[in-house]
């Protein structure tokens, strides 16, 4: 089966994988589940085990390869020599290790390791240089500055939770993705994701509308008068943030209450919404 998919980066770590990956149809996760069961398989045979290899189901990420390509690259390239930050090794120690490391893609996209013909490293490299030599050099300082300074999660810069970009890129993806009639089941899924928002923005919009502070808007002591504004966030939390974050864990950022309450609170809401117009356009606002 031909997937389409072009592999720009690459970390393999011992229970997990980073991947930095173009896909040019929807189909992201039969390739992912192609991808990893095919890995296990071959692994498990060559070394006469048997079971997992991989932590849990893969989280993607979408990215404006433009604004961010070069970070997410970095940020991969870095993961092995991560866990040596604490260990008291030099600088040019873990250099050394970052250059030596066999299981990422950061020996090719550097020049000391053949590329596989699968790689594709043109789109990171070209705005290191003008030719190829130049941009190796380029990209190599650009990452191994990451040596000397605390590189962030770039997916800590995610709008939506699930989408890395521009604020324009971000509203361009979402009005494409309410424009599709997405019918297979990966596709709605995708398409819950890129709409989700983060439950603090949720809160916070709640909180101005109500004119009380997101910090009480999230405290189970909330008095009489808060009790509103707390389902509200409640209800429009379970609405807009559903696709990344489950019910329970919604709870959790709401005083630590249970994913049933988050469900009570919300039946609660959408039933008052049909006879109290005052709050069905209160939230129609929020929404």
């Amino acid at each position: 089966m031909i997937f389409h998919v072009e592999i720009h980066a690459y970390a393999l770590m011992s229970n997990h994988v980073h991947l930095f990956v173009r896909t040019r149809e929807a189909n992201l996760g039969r390739f992912m589940q192609r991808l990893l069961t095919g890995y296990t398989q071959w692994f498990n045979v060559r070394h006469e085990t048997y079971g997992h290899l991989f932590q849990g189901r893969y989280k993607a990420l979408l990215v404006e390869s433009s604004a961010y390509g070069a970070a997410v690259s970095r940020y991969i390239h870095l993961n092995p020599v991560r866990v040596a930050e604490g260990t008291g090794k030099t600088v040019a120690e873990r250099q050394a290790q970052l250059r030596d490391y066999r299981w990422s893609s950061y020996q090719a996209m550097i020049g000391l390791a053949r590329r596989e013909e699968w790689l594709a490293t043109e789109d990171t490299l070209r705005r290191f240089g003008t030719d190829v030599r130049e941009r190796e050099r380029g990209y190599a300082t650009f990452v191994e500055e990451g040596l000397l300074q605390e590189i962030s999660d770039p997916a800590e810069e995610a709008k939506a939770q699930s989408i890395l970009g521009r604020d324009r890129f971000v509203d361009r993806i979402r009005r494409i993705v309410k424009k599709r009639r997405l019918g297979d089941r990966e596709c709605a899924t995708t398409q819950r994701q890129l709409l989700s928002e983060r439950l603090a923005k949720v809160v916070d919009r709640v909180a101005r509308a109500y004119g009380v502070a997101a910090q009480e808007l999230m405290r189970r002591t909330m008095g009489p008068h808060g009790n509103e504004a707390r389902q509200v966030a409640m209800w429009l939390a379970r609405e807009r943030c559903g696709g990344v974050v489950t019910t329970r864990e919604i709870g959790q950022e709401m005083g630590s209450v249970s994913g049933s309450a988050i469900g009570a609170a919300h039946r609660r809401i959408a039933c008052r919404m049909s006879r109290d117009k005052r709050l069905k356009r209160t939230i129609a606002r929020l929404v």
